[in-house]
């Protein structure tokens, strides 16, 4: 049974690798902006929905490394959604619904612009968050869209570049109050950060969605704060992910063998 379970698993992710590489010119990121509309009390000229597409930025306009504590804030980086707005995007492939087994469950990242606050003035840990939490849903055809329990965009985590890419899990339960933020985001292990969604998290879905193709995020009216939104990635299990498990797999069959 555990070998059977190691290789349907092992099998999942290898069809994940293979979908995403079979796309010609698939890209990790957002592709597309179906639907925007923004609502009420959005900030003044953040209104071009497009900045969410591509790779989220990695320094901000003074060109400083956007980190847990130093978030982006130009209007050409971030759309802001207002209460009862929302932005719908579309990756140009499916995002697969990776085993649990694979960067921690994750399927894919939202990134907005929340940060930790820190005692500038003391020792500089971290005191505080700056969190404006929106809905998250996700679909298959563009027309029902499922809502993702227990997650919500621009709050936990806020999103960093020194991991070096933004297609990295983060594990869950990362401590960080009273911390120095290096240190939280060491405790990534290589994880960019942003809201982790997992697919399987769908409310209402008949059975477990295989894959999803596009993503919507509105903040619901009369909630804490105006959400804003800067990008959204599709993670990527490391090749070498794969064959570890197939390689596990085949150690596991050789001693049932035996």
């Amino acid at each position: 049974m555990e070998f059977k379970t190691m290789l349907r698993t092992a099998f999942s992710v290898l069809v994940a690798v293979a979908v995403m590489l079979s796309a010609a010119n698939a890209s990790p990121y957002a592709s597309s902006v179906v639907a925007f509309s923004q609502g009420v009390a959005a900030d003044p000229g953040y209104d071009n929905p497009s900045v969410v597409l591509g790779s989220p930025p990695a320094v901000d306009s003074w060109s400083f490394p956007v980190s847990t504590t130093a978030a982006p804030w130009e209007a050409t980086e971030v759309v802001s959604l207002g209460d009862g707005g929302y932005i719908t995007i579309a990756f140009d492939h499916p995002v697969m619904n990776n085993p649990a087994e694979v960067e921690y469950g994750t399927d894919l990242l939202v990134f907005g612009n929340s940060f930790f606050m820190t005692d500038w003035q003391g020792d500089g840990s971290i005191i505080g968050e700056y969190f404006e939490p929106a809905k998250i849903e996700v679909s298959q055809d563009g027309v029902i869209f499922y809502e993702i329990a227990g997650t919500t965009a621009d709050a936990l985590y806020p999103y960093t570049a020194s991991a070096g890419d933004f297609v990295h899990a983060t594990p869950d339960g990362v401590s960080y109050m009273g911390r120095q933020p290096g240190d939280v985001e060491a405790d990534f292990l290589g994880g960019c950060g942003g809201a982790q969604v997992d697919i399987s998290d769908a409310i209402g879905a008949v059975g477990e969605l295989d894959w999803i193709q596009f993503v919507r995020v509105t903040d619901v009216a009369g909630d804490s704060g105006i959400a804003d939104v800067v990008g959204f990635a599709d993670v990527v299990p490391e090749p070498a992910t794969v064959l570890i498990m197939l390689a596990g797999a085949a150690m596991l069959r050789r001693r049932k063998i035996r």
